[in-house]
């Protein structure tokens, strides 16, 4: 069963949308543009003929030829200069009787001036008239001209009617262009908006998203991790099942969302991450007692922190897990290295069997069994924890088996561990440190590893050193940190597992590299609870 879509899909329906709101909008502002453009025009074609009417009442050469002081010829060259470079349609000087001292048309000099509007400029007043004159329907700024403190005549600036249509057809026509380019433009942008849109809802319409975001819901909810999100207000806006369920554990009980994360969970340095927008990954921290592991991210949109979340699961499942993992595979690695040289010997007597070599066979196997006799017992002497026993013999073995050269100080002792959790933390630190120590070695020219293990009333002092590079100066502090590793990408974790198994028991796991070489990790730990210091 197909679901049927809607007949205009969001892009078109944004692009219409868009379109119509842009059109109107152009209208009404082109109107109101229209209609103030054009009266903002001829008021600058009025201020413009009435300042061009003053500066030229103010010319010498107009106020003494009004006056009898200079020729009328003068007065029609100065006024036609100033018509031409000013580009307005005719500039007349009229003396007090209304005659024209100067025009366009040279048959119209000596005559009256024509409009019937120059009245009141003869009384020594400026102001601006629309009139029809011998040139036709004109704008016209008028102003009185004045010589010794009396007024001689005046000045009459014009520009036809015409001439002030075109330029307020002009101005309507970049109106017009420029909201024709607008609505394309905007139109342009809504198809642009629309195709954006869809694309980053990856081509889903509305009902579609809301589909995906149910599933999403139901997603989050059933992951076996704790997820809970804050705003910018650091209010609880997510909780999802798993979060609730480790809250229950810790004691925590009543709805959390809508409530401020530093009441209900005061160790989630949300805020942190909200100020700085910093993310913080694989950080241990608890949820009131309960220890988590967590990751803290900033929450961004364009660019802007608009909240943070937290993911978390419960630190003591997590570590059974990896301690799990991590026993299995030293005793997996302890047992094939066991097999492999079982299996050498099993090849050298075999071929010894077959050439007739009974003399040198039994050399062979003499040999052989006292070597691992005096390993064996010089382990168990001093190591008299089996499990550990046991874990050290295997993993000399796996070092023959690489040609490194493992062994156990000669001062070495190891009281039996007071329960199995001591033994297992016991071999967790040292598996990880021994294969560090494998790890660094590598293909060097000294293969060796020295492995001390001194006890001291409750206490158990625990050093590994080998014959490596050392690590580089700047990065001993952070050789315990999780995911921290000079060996690639996916590495970290064990030495990490090794300090926390340390510091778990009262310790600390140190690092420093060796004079001679190599590298050296010591650790002082409480082992034996019971035996006083």
């Amino acid at each position: 069963m197909t679901r049927n879509r809607p007949v205009l899909q969001l892009r078109t329906r944004i692009t219409i949308l868009v379109s119509l709101i842009l059109a109107l909008s152009l209208a009404v502002t082109g109107i109101m543009v229209d209609w103030r453009m054009a009266r903002q025009t001829r008021e600058a074609l009025g201020e413009r003929v009435m300042l061009l009417a003053r500066i030229t009442a103010a010319e010498l050469v107009v106020r003494e030829g009004l006056a009898g002081g200079r020729s009328r010829e003068e007065v029609q060259a100065y006024a036609e200069r100033v018509r031409v470079e000013s580009g307005v349609d005719y500039v007349v000087v009229i003396d007090m009787d209304g005659l024209r001292l100067s025009h366009p048309n040279l048959s119209m000099l000596g005559a009256h001036f024509a409009g019937g509007d120059d009245a009141e400029v003869y009384h020594g007043k400026s102001y601006l008239s629309v009139a029809k004159g011998t040139l036709g329907v004109s704008l016209r700024a008028f102003t009185p001209v004045w010589k010794d403190g009396r007024q001689v005549g005046a000045v009459a600036v014009g520009i036809l009617q015409s001439g002030v249509d075109r330029t307020v057809v002009s101005v309507r026509k970049r109106i017009a262009l420029g909201g024709f380019i607008g609505f394309a433009a905007g139109i342009l942008g809504a198809m642009y908006l629309g195709g954006r849109i869809k694309k980053i809802l990856l081509g889903m319409e509305p009902q579609e998203i809301s589909t995906v975001l149910q599933q999403r819901n139901a997603m989050l909810h059933s992951v076996r991790e704790g997820v809970i999100a804050v705003n910018r207000d650091l209010v609880l806006t997510l909780v999802n099942e798993e979060a609730m369920r480790l809250f229950a554990r810790a004691g925590s009980r009543g709805e959390l969302v809508g409530r401020d994360v530093e009441e209900a969970l005061p160790s989630s340095r949300l805020r942190n991450i909200v100020e700085t927008g910093q993310a913080e990954y694989d950080q241990e921290g608890d949820i009131l007692g309960l220890p988590i592991l967590t990751n803290r991210v900033p929450v961004l949109v364009d660019g802007r922190i608009v909240g943070a979340m937290a993911t978390f699961r419960d630190k003591t499942e997590m570590n059974r897990l990896a301690e799990q993992l991590t026993g299995v595979r030293f005793y997996a690695d302890a047992l094939r290295a066991q097999t492999h040289e079982f299996m050498n010997k099993l090849h050298v007597i075999l071929g010894l069997v077959k050439l007739g070599e009974y003399e040198r066979l039994q050399s062979y196997i003499a040999g052989g069994v006292g070597r691992l006799d005096d390993e064996v017992g010089f382990v168990v002497q001093r190591i008299k924890d089996p499990v550990v026993a046991g874990f050290l013999l295997a993993r000399f073995a796996s070092a023959r088996e690489q040609d490194i050269r493992m062994e156990l100080d000669q001062d070495a002792s190891l009281p039996p561990c007071p329960d199995d959790a001591a033994s297992h933390d016991l071999v967790t630190v040292l598996g990880n440190l021994l294969e560090n120590a494998v790890e660094a070695i590598g293909d060097g020219a000294r293969r060796e590893i020295q492995v001390s293990l001194r006890p001291e009333g409750a206490l158990l002092h625990l050093s590994v050193a080998d014959s490596g590079p050392g690590l580089p100066e700047a990065i001993l502090a952070q050789a315990f940190t999780l995911g921290f590793s000079t060996k690639g990408e996916n590495r970290g974790f064990g030495l990490w597992q090794a300090a926390q198994a340390v510091e778990a028991r009262g310790g600390r796991l140190a690092v420093a590299n060796r004079e001679g070489g190599g590298a050296l990790f010591t650790a002082t730990f409480t082992l034996f609870p019971g035996e006083e210091p």
